[in-house]
């Protein structure tokens, strides 16, 4: 194995890395800061918009981040993780950053569907144990009130993540092409 092959893993590892690690520390606050108000504006004709309402208006609008990061950490990770191997695939023209929104958005809607199942989890756990009155009521919180708006909130603050994200790291020149760049020119 010559000097050169033995670097390329290396060479892709640690940007690739460094775009995982942009993507988790970066990512939940674009999607919290961008649903929370959207959520807001998709549900104001509903029942729902009480209860985001009380947590952004009460408590505020920064510690309503820190859910957004313990929901959002996984998946903006595995956004920054199919972001940097599409980085390292794709010709040099193609579009980075609205790749990225689209990977932030398939990963946002893998979110929703997690947060469903752990719904009907916790509410058929709930019902189970604690009798039908009290578990009626936690699944009906948990499964009806993340309705069709909710969703697209959930979607367009995964896309807006993502492409923010990405446009983040080509300011800051961090990108897997240099390593298929620099193997090819050497």
């Amino acid at each position: 194995m010559t000097a050169p092959e033995a670097e390329a893993p290396a060479a892709f590892f640690w940007p690739a890395t460094g775009l995982v690690l942009l993507f988790a520390a970066l990512g939940p606050a674009f999607a919290g800061a961008v649903f929370i108000p959207l959520a807001m504006l998709l549900e104001a004709e509903t029942q729902a918009a009480v209860h985001i309402g009380w947590i952004a208006g009460l408590i505020g609008h920064a510690f309503a981040l820190i859910p957004a990061y313990i929901l959002g950490l996984l998946p903006s990770a595995f956004t920054g993780l199919a972001f940097a191997l599409y980085d390292a695939w794709a010709p040099p023209r193609w579009p980075r950053s609205l790749v990225a929104a689209l990977i932030g958005a398939l990963f946002a809607h893998g979110l929703y569907l997690w947060l469903m199942w752990a719904g009907a989890a916790v509410g058929a756990w709930i019902n189970v144990d604690f009798g039908e009155d009290v578990g009626g009521a936690v699944y009906d919180w948990t499964s009806g009130e993340f309705d069709a708006s909710l969703y697209q909130a959930l979607i367009v603050s995964g896309a807006v993540a993502g492409f923010a994200c990405a446009a983040c790291a080509g300011l800051l020149g961090l990108s897997t092409r240099q390593v298929r760049l620099r193997a090819n020119s050497g």
